[in-house]
């Protein structure tokens, strides 16, 4: 999977968007949503296990408390959602007040972030890149 490109959605009244179509043509039936720092990250099932296993370089130790509770964090803030046949994805499944955190009210941006895909209040995502443009040939090169 390689997610790029940089999509923009209003939610609809039941708080769904629908998946930009390159991203859709990556995902069977199921999406797992995470809310990270003001946004909300969108895996593959397989790609959720993924990251959440990229945290343990050594491997997942059942033994270590701070491997079971980050473990234990990374997935029971996750939700699985469907996608339904029209390609849309319902955000309300994380609850008014998780949206609520993350800042999203009606126009999101969606995009692609090489294996996973994040959901922005399109407002917070433009002055995160701009930000990010002042500081991009320092970030690239040094």
């Amino acid at each position: 999977m390689y997610l790029t490109g940089t999509f923009k959605h209003n939610l609809d009244a039941k708080q769904r968007i629908t998946l930009p179509a390159p991203f859709r043509k990556e995902f069977n039936e199921k999406v797992v949503l995470i809310p990270v720092s003001g946004k909300i990250y969108g895996f593959t099932p397989e790609g959720h296990r993924e990251w959440v296993e990229s945290f343990f370089a050594e491997g997942f130790d059942p033994r270590n408390k701070n491997h079971v509770k980050l473990r234990r964090a990374l997935t029971s803030m996750a939700f699985t959602v469907e996608l339904d046949s029209a390609g849309r994805i319902a955000l309300g499944k994380l609850g008014a007040e998780t949206i609520g955190k993350c800042g999203i009210e009606r126009e999101v941006t969606v995009l692609g972030n090489v294996d996973h895909f994040e959901i922005w209040d399109s407002a917070r995502y433009e002055q995160e890149m701009s930000e990010v443009a002042d500081d991009l040939e320092d970030l690239m090169f040094g």
